[in-house]
């Protein structure tokens, strides 16, 4: 059992909504990960930080009958969700279980790929994570990993026309200290961790080919305030939540004018840069 975190809360609220509100976010950058991993029948795949399935489904596509995925993810209601898609589906190479994915507890040496689709980039000691997912890897297995591209703090995190910052500034930072510590440590300097940081990991856990490609997501909505809404279907949500309720509505006009603003051809958009970070364990040998 995983034990109840400010992350499996908040996570187990967003399962229903998750992936699911009409702005394409998850599905081109789990599509992206895949084409830089290119999963090959017959192998097996880890999905760590599963979702509802935006690396999941294809990856169980692409390695066919004769391989297999196992998606985890902390939350438990998502893994309830995800698990009757996957039986909807008939995906009978589709595992799902309930599990932390920052050491999960699994065999040694039992995938031939792990991909993290903004997951693990975000866990706290990235050194530690790539260690122990380059032991569940077989030799030459292949790791890939995505996050946000870094920005040098909160207030300078840029997304186009959709201003997450003034969401940010809006958060009660007693009430963010003492709900979510984990999140109220992102408002210092580097808050999703320096750049460079996760391939020098990648390095030190014994990976090659270390590689970082930048994607950038274009979010398209038909409204602001459709935009708006999709931010509070993803991790976006724990900032709205710690923003004073009496305040929400101002904040939300202010995003949905400046959004408005810079529409064009009918739709409001805005653009989340990502990193996928990529690497391959030696053919030969292994990591201790």
């Amino acid at each position: 059992m995983v034990k109840s975190t400010e992350r499996t809360i908040v996570f187990d609220e967003l399962a229903e909504q998750y992936d699911n509100t009409g702005v394409e976010f998850f599905r081109p950058i789990a599509d992206r990960l895949l084409e830089l991993l290119a999963p090959q029948p017959g192998e097996r795949v880890l999905d760590v930080g599963c979702g509802r399935g935006a690396v999941l489904f294809p990856a169980a596509a692409a390695v066919g009958p004769s391989g297999a995925v196992l998606g985890i993810d902390i939350a438990e209601a998502m893994i309830a969700a995800t698990a009757a898609d996957a039986a909807a589906r008939e995906f009978a190479n589709v595992e799902v279980r309930v599990l932390d994915g920052t050491a999960p507890d699994l065999p040694a040496g039992s995938f031939d790929l792990v991909a993290a689709s903004m997951s693990a980039a975000h866990f706290p000691d990235p050194f530690a994570t790539a260690a122990h997912y380059a032991r569940l890897l077989r030799p030459g297995g292949r790791i890939g990993m995505t996050g946000p591209v870094p920005p040098p703090t909160l207030s300078e995190w840029d997304l186009g026309a959709l201003r997450v910052d003034r969401i940010i500034a809006a958060a009660d930072p007693d009430a963010l200290a003492a709900a979510h510590p984990r999140v109220a440590a992102l408002y210092g300097a580097h808050p999703f961790g320096r750049p460079g940081r996760i391939g020098e990991a990648l390095c030190a856990a014994g990976f090659t080919e270390v590689a970082e490609h930048r994607q950038d997501v274009v979010l398209a909505a038909p409204t602001a305030q459709a935009l708006i809404d999709w931010t509070w279907s993803n991790g976006l949500r724990v900032y709205w939540e710690l923003v004073p309720p009496e305040r929400r509505e101002q904040v939300a006009a202010e995003l949905a004018a400046e959004l408005t603003e810079c529409a064009a051809g009918g739709q409001v958009t805005a653009v989340y840069p990502v990193h996928h970070y990529l690497g391959r364990l030696p053919r030969t040998g292994g990591t201790t």
